[in-house]
């Protein structure tokens, strides 16, 4: 299990996303525990705040103006700052530091605390994958908490996406629909957010990559 790290995380999350931009383009789309490492946030709203079929639907006229505003938060934000997911029906679960004690080597930051985990099953507890996504194979016995540590981009901006959603910073973007483009996924091999548009993995990730 690969250390999480804010800049290493950014870094590895820039280059996937700057994957997944060209490949979007060329299709004519794209509360308890202890606190971690802070990984940043955006600074300024995300102006371009679009529903996915207006998404797939601008990306054929330029010109579309789109008023609403998001305030969306990364996977990493949500990883790293559990009291975040206060305010949505969501739990992170905690941070069994018991399950490190044998370590000698493990790192720790100016508070005590560990800088980061290196094992996704000292998270314990918290609202299952399966649980917030009814109807997904995906991740069983897995928290959400669990996934976002887990390094499957896919996995980790759903659940940041449905934690944006619950706390009401991507107005376009529900947890129904979420929910909806997970299955839709799941079942078919991609999310159709209009008619004749597809959007597989790097898409979907894309488009709510730019919510944040």
């Amino acid at each position: 299990m690969k250390e999480k790290q804010s800049s290493e995380g950014l870094e590895d999350k820039t280059k996937f996303v700057d994957s997944s931009r060209r490949r979007f383009t060329k299709a004519g789309l794209a509360a308890t525990g202890v606190i971690l490492t802070l990984a940043s946030r955006p600074v300024l709203a995300n102006t371009d705040c679009r529903s996915p079929s207006a998404w797939a639907s601008a990306n054929m006229s330029v010109h579309n103006k789109y008023n609403e505003m998001c305030f969306g938060n990364y996977p990493d934000y949500y990883a790293n700052n559990p009291q975040a997911w206060g305010g949505t029906q969501y739990l992170p679960g905690t941070y069994n530091d018991n399950k490190e004690k044998s370590s000698s080597s493990k790192s720790t930051n100016s508070n005590g605390n560990p800088s980061s985990t290196n094992n996704v099953d000292n998270w314990v507890g918290g609202t299952l994958f399966q649980e917030a996504f009814p109807g997904s194979r995906q991740y069983p016995g897995k928290s959400m908490m669990q996934v976002l540590w887990m390094g499957r981009p896919l996995g980790e901006y759903l659940s940041a996406a449905l934690l944006n959603a619950a706390l009401g910073l991507t107005p376009p973007l529900t947890e129904t629909r979420i929910v909806d483009m997970c299955l839709e996924y799941e079942t078919k091999g991609y999310f159709e957010p209009t008619a004749g548009v597809h959007w597989f993995e790097g898409d979907i990730i894309f488009y709510l990559e730019n919510l944040a």
